[in-house]
């Protein structure tokens, strides 16, 4: 009964921050002059991240359980994508996909990219293929530069693209101006840390109810894990729709599944004991598969809604993404 309330109150606490966090990120975002896109993608994306860094890193390092950490990170990306999907049933008669800008396809594809690089370690490690550089796979070396360089590649494409809105359109008055811009930092650096911090507790609260189902590991990291330490995601993409700020709410979660592949290079890098990719179970090259198609889903929806003329209350797309997900998670049950 005490753990019940422990988690009640933690995923409460996670509401009320998240939502005064989605609208730090706001003002932010005008502030600083890089739009909704790029901060809900790196900035805010590596914010509602970090909790999986923090509890991964202890499940290599204290808890010797880095199968665990590979499962919450992979299911926290399946589950980031099946978002996606309650958000379009939640977001209005306008598909969430076509309210969106198409050049987020940029970074949903980059994420693709990186799914199959990881993909691509776990099979070549199941068929006794190892590449390492020392205790370090060459997997997650390569998953923690393409962050580097997608990053990059995100960056120059949101200046480039604000830079020729600002010519071809009037920029629109300044909604924050009330407010200065150290004092805009001070509170999204507050709330972040805020956000970190009840993320790490209620993922303990999430692994110390998953511990007495009695469920395996790889379950317990793909299901339960990935959903605590995604419930900040799900709260602030939820109020940047209620903002009206749908590129910052997607963004968001394309970049969340960027910052995990590379935080789970970063647990590679922690894991002393020797190569991290020896110790992963087959289970997670499906649900690294899993979220590649789903990733393709999302790209396939955001080009084809572009052009879309009109909608239903429910799309294919996102009909297909909790789909895929309830499937996946069946079948990583059953296994």
């Amino acid at each position: 009964m005490f753990l019940f309330i422990q988690v009640l109150v933690c995923v409460l606490l996670v509401i009320a921050v998240g939502m005064r966090l989605s609208q730090s990120a706001d003002v932010v975002a005008e502030k600083t002059g890089l739009g909704r896109t790029w901060v809900g993608g790196l900035l805010l994306a590596g914010v509602t991240s970090l909790p999986e860094l923090a509890t991964g890193v202890s499940a290599v390092t204290v808890l010797n359980a880095p199968d665990l950490a590979v499962g919450g990170i992979l299911g926290s990306c399946l589950f980031n994508l099946m978002v996606l999907g309650i958000l379009d049933l939640v977001s209005g008669r306008e598909p969430l996909l076509k309210r969106a800008p198409v050049g987020l396809g940029l970074s949903a594809s980059l994420g693709c990219a990186m799914l199959g690089l990881t993909a691509a370690g776990m099979l070549l490690t199941n068929k006794g293929i190892h590449l390492a550089l020392g205790w370090v796979g060459i997997p997650s070396l390569l998953l923690i530069l393409l962050y580097v360089v997608s990053a990059r590649i995100m960056t120059q494409f949101e200046i480039r693209r604000m830079a020729a809105a600002i010519l071809e359109v009037e920029p629109e008055a300044a909604q924050y101006q009330h407010i200065k811009r150290g004092r805009a930092y001070l509170n999204f650096t507050l709330l972040s840390l805020a956000t970190v911090l009840l993320g790490v507790w209620l993922a303990y609260l999430g692994d110390e109810i998953a511990t007495t189902t009695g469920l395996g590991q790889s379950f317990i990291g793909s299901l339960l894990l990935a959903a605590a330490t995604s419930l900040p995601e799900v709260v602030v993409s939820l109020e940047a729709i209620r903002m009206n700020a749908v590129e910052m709410a997607v963004s968001n979660i394309f970049g969340s599944n960027l910052w995990n592949l590379a935080i789970l290079g970063i647990y590679d890098v922690a894991y002393l004991k020797g190569d991290l990719w020896l110790q992963i179970s087959d289970v997670h090259l499906f649900t690294a598969i899993i979220s590649m198609i789903m990733t393709s889903v999302a790209i396939v929806g955001l080009i084809y809604h572009a052009v879309s003329r009109s909608r239903m209350y429910v799309t294919w797309d996102g009909l297909t993404l909790i789909a895929l997900y309830i499937g996946g998670m069946y079948i990583i049950y059953r296994n």
